[in-house]
């Protein structure tokens, strides 16, 4: 952002072009005591009265350095000759991981933002983001590997729990906001870990991002701008794309062949977009080039992606969907061999039957009916767990093994897993029950019964 004003009219501008504030509204700002948040307070406090929330200031000690304390007492000051309202909050040190510190004090601190959002009832949540650390994210997430959308970086303004998380200062440079700070005393401190350079926010700071800026003075301008030009491009794909999702959808389930018939560039558009609606910004460019190769592998009629929080992309024949996997209570029925007793109802994956004497029973809800005869010798009938050579007796005199008839009914590999065969006491099969009856011819000598599919 060109700066021939002062910084104080520039950002007095830039909120009221984006009408963010009122005077009737309560703002909590993340405040570090660091010269970036530091100097959003002063701005924020600074603004016309038109345009001037009020203000909750909300600092965490991190208990993480050894003037954290010090800090805590400056903001508390600070605070108190101003008239502000402040919440401070502690982390317990016995609560810091041994690894992963940064990111757990990260959680920490907008759990807290968030209840003091909650305390105050509070429109929004602000933080001193600047242009300085969007290019930085959007160079550490080209060279981590990201889906283009990611590109994007940080946005100026998104949810937060149902609230408004807004980073004033993202268009406006470090340099700028220090210079702020010493034009008008604002005393701040220095956090040394942000010298540590085995963290990667800071190598990009403190080694590549000089580098940039010796080559040209305008690079981090020039990373912000296109970070800015991607969300408008993925706001623009993100439009048509989810037309296209709503067209495919079928309750719950999508469309495959409708997929399919798209470019697969457009194909990759609607996977991210059908993700990223049941697991928020959990994917990459990997994955779901992993999932397109089996949703285009049509010598695979079914198969699954492992994605994250236990949810699976499923692939069955002619759809595809997200699902969460939930370990499944299994009837005794599945893993027991029982003998069946005539005219009664059995519960079965999705459907009931019976195995009556009653050869002309019917029903208009029967799904299915068919004739078995049978002879003393056979019973008893037993039930059993589906194995895929259990073959079924074709009219031709012919069998099809159990494998065959999932396949050629798409039957899915859970329902398989589930599935029971009726066989009489010499193992012949009388049915893969609710998906195929082997085929019996009239026999005066033998009884006739009647298997009901409900």
């Amino acid at each position: 952002m060109d700066e021939p004003k002062k910084l104080q009219q520039q950002f007095n501008l830039h909120l009221k072009n984006h009408h963010w504030f009122t005077p009737k509204q309560t703002v909590v700002i993340g405040v570090s005591a660091g010269v970036d948040s530091m100097s959003l307070l002063n701005l924020m406090m600074n603004l016309p009265t038109e345009n001037r929330p009020q203000i909750v200031v909300a600092h965490v000690n991190h208990q993480l350095r050894s003037v954290s304390d010090e800090e805590e007492q400056y903001v508390r000051t600070f605070c108190a000759e101003h008239g502000l309202t402040l919440e401070v909050s502690a982390w317990d040190v016995n609560k810091h991981p041994q690894t992963g510190v940064e990111e757990a004090a990260r959680k920490f601190r907008y759990d807290f933002f968030l209840q003091v959002l909650q305390k105050y009832d509070a429109d929004a949540l602000i933080t001193a983001h600047h242009e300085n650390d969007q290019a930085e994210t959007v160079l550490m997430r080209l060279i981590r590997g990201t889906f283009i959308n990611y590109l994007s970086g940080i946005k100026e303004v998104r949810d937060f729990h149902g609230y408004q998380l807004v980073r004033p200062l993202l268009h406006f440079k470090k340099q700028a906001i220090k210079q702020y700070a010493i034009d008008n005393s604002i005393k701040w401190y220095e956090d040394e870990t942000n010298q540590d350079l085995e963290i990667t926010r800071n190598r990009m700071r403190h080694q590549l991002m000089p580098l940039i800026e010796m080559e040209n003075p305008q690079g981090v301008d020039h990373i912000a701008s296109f970070a800015n030009q991607v969300e408008l491009m993925h706001k623009q794909n993100e439009y048509l794309i989810k037309q296209i999702v709503q067209e495919i959808n079928m309750e719950n389930k999508y469309d495959l062949n409708q997929l399919l018939s798209c470019p697969e560039f457009i194909q990759q558009g609607v996977i991210d977009l059908i993700l990223n609606e049941n697991i928020p910004n959990q994917f990459n460019l990997a994955l779901i080039k992993q999932i397109m190769q089996l949703l285009n592998n049509r010598t695979k009629p079914q198969g699954e992606v492992q994605l994250a929080q236990n949810f699976v992309m499923k692939k069955q024949y002619n759809y595809f969907f997200v699902e969460k996997m939930v370990k499944k209570q299994i009837s005794g029925l599945k893993n027991e061999r029982f003998v069946v007793t005539l005219n009664q109802w059995y519960s079965a994956n999705q459907f009931k039957w019976m195995l009556t004497d009653k050869s002309d029973y019917h029903d208009e809800l029967n799904k299915r009916e068919a004739t078995i005869y049978l002879s003393d010798e056979q019973f008893p009938i037993n039930v059993q767990p589906t194995k895929n050579d259990d073959k079924v007796t074709l009219k031709n005199g012919g069998h099809q093994a159990a494998k065959r008839v999932f396949i050629n009914s798409k039957v899915p590999f859970e329902d398989r897993k589930m599935s029971q065969t009726l066989v009489d006491s010499n193992g012949q099969v009388l049915a893969i029950l609710g998906y195929r009856e082997s085929v019996f011819k009239t026999d005066v000598q033998k009884q006739k019964y009647a298997l009901i599919i409900k």
